[in-house]
């Protein structure tokens, strides 16, 4: 039988050749899907039985064919939680959580009615249900699969008791709720923009989740901005594709005020806060 420190050396050496971005984290992330402990794969004198090299080598050829890891292990993690995924949600990333951070804190534990729109995983949904105890959350979107998923992932997380679930087409209908606070990160790639998504992202995850906001891909946030109900003062939240959050500023200011911009960690302008007037 194969040595772990063998098959993780010769795993990430192909992966490289294939130009993958994480190679090392990706192989990782496998064999710890496959049950072996970080030490494990530190020390890597494990022996690694037939049927776990057999799907090793499966997800490794997945891999390979560009999937995304999180795709292949069915998870990732965000806000130190684990959600999740497949191929009816996008994959959580870090700068979203920089949203679900800034409300967090802004919120500072109050007992709030959250409406997300477009929740996909849940994961933003399911966060501030986690991190605000008070919270009682909606979660709504177009795909009856990601609900699904989101409503694994709120079990999951141990908060499905605060955490509803509604199927809506959020462009043609408005929730029967009223929020404090709405929080989206919608779908904001302009449909011209596909051609240039990154392969993992296009071949892999759900299209529907990242385009349909127009040729500027700013639809549903003139539709939220301007449509969705909210209780006085409530607040209004979005992520924003890179370039976009000046405009959004702008589609909220005839509604909203005190509206703040924040930056993600790579320096881009990523969230656009407001109150309502």
């Amino acid at each position: 039988m194969v040595k772990l420190k063998s098959l993780r050396r010769a795993s990430v050496e192909k992966l490289i050749s294939a130009e993958n971005d994480s190679p090392t984290a990706d192989v990782d992330s496998i064999l710890l899907s496959l049950g072996f402990s970080k030490s494990d794969i530190i020390i890597g004198e494990k022996e690694i039985t037939p049927k776990a090299h057999e799907n090793f080598q499966n997800a490794l050829e997945r891999l390979l064919a560009g999937e995304p890891v999180q795709y292949i292990v069915g998870g990732c993690e965000f806000m130190s939680l684990w959600f999740k995924v497949n191929s009816s949600t996008l994959i959580p990333r870090c700068d979203t959580e920089i949203l679900v951070e800034q409300l967090i804190e802004k919120l500072n534990g109050k007992a709030v009615n959250i409406l997300d729109i477009g929740t996909g995983s849940g994961c933003i949904a399911i966060s501030l249900a986690h991190y605000l105890p008070k919270s009682k959350v909606l979660s709504v979107d177009i795909s009856g699969n990601a609900l699904k998923t989101a409503k694994e992932n709120a079990l999951l997380n141990k908060v499905d008791s605060r955490c509803n679930f509604e199927k809506c087409d959020i462009m043609n209908q408005i929730p029967n709720f009223l929020p404090d606070v709405i929080v989206s990160n919608p779908p904001y790639i302009p449909s011209q923009d596909i051609d240039s998504l990154d392969r993992k992202v296009k071949d892999f995850e759900p299209l529907s989740a990242l385009i349909g906001g127009g040729e500027d891909g700013l639809d549903f946030y003139r539709r939220i901005s301007a449509d969705m109900p909210l209780s006085p003062k409530g607040i209004l939240a979005f992520e924003v594709g890179i370039g976009q959050a000046a405009d959004v500023a702008e589609i909220m200011s005839r509604r909203f005020e005190n509206i703040e911009i924040k930056k993600d960690l790579s320096g881009i302008d990523r969230t656009v806060m407001g109150n309502l007037k």
